[in-house]
């Protein structure tokens, strides 16, 4: 039989091992089965930023210059249905979000969009 000097040492040790050791198991297994869970959605949410950083990006201070139914040569008919010629100080598609509408797939290949100067 152990003394009871010793005895009681190891219930408490054994009591600090529950009081301390149980929570800080809790907290990691906590922590690995939400790493596993959420894991999935970061990852598709990085593609999907990564998916966005490849468009081009407009350079809208020089190329405002020229205007979207100069460069189209549109009527005035097209015009007056146009959210660029509403908005004449702002890039056509600034103007088409500002109106409400997104950005058109045409937009992303149109040289006022692309380019960072256009030669009159």
């Amino acid at each position: 039989m152990l003394p009871f000097e010793i005895a009681d040492a190891l219930v408490v040790a054994g009591m600090f091992i529950l009081r301390i050791g149980v929570p800080i198991g809790i907290t990691l297994a906590a922590g690995y089965w939400l790493e596993k869970k959420l894991r999935p959605v970061e990852t598709r949410k990085a593609e999907t930023t990564r998916r966005l950083e490849l468009l081009p990006r407009p350079r809208s201070a020089k190329i405002i210059q020229l205007h979207c139914w100069d460069f189209k040569h549109c009527d005035s008919t097209q015009r007056a249905q146009c959210a660029a010629s509403k908005h004449p100080d702002l890039p056509c598609w600034l103007a088409l979000q500002v109106e409400g509408a997104q950005v058109r797939e045409e937009c992303f290949t149109c040289n006022l969009y692309r380019t960072e100067e256009i030669a009159a």
